[in-house]
């Protein structure tokens, strides 16, 4: 199945993989989260939280 780019941000890229499964990719750093959701709406949603927590781990 084909890889598709959902939403990019400065740091961050969100690509669709296939069964409701997305991806999140830190650019600076290659940590990588994967995330279930219903479609894309939603899988931003839960990225921007995602990304949201760990900024906030950092401080």
């Amino acid at each position: 199945m084909r890889r598709r780019t959902v939403h990019q941000w400065k740091d961050w890229l969100l690509e669709y993989i296939g069964d409701d499964r997305y991806e999140l990719l830190n650019l600076h750093t290659r940590s990588l989260q994967t995330v279930v959701a219903k479609n894309a709406m939603d899988a931003e949603n839960q990225c921007r939280q995602i990304m949201i927590k760990l900024q906030e781990e950092e401080v």
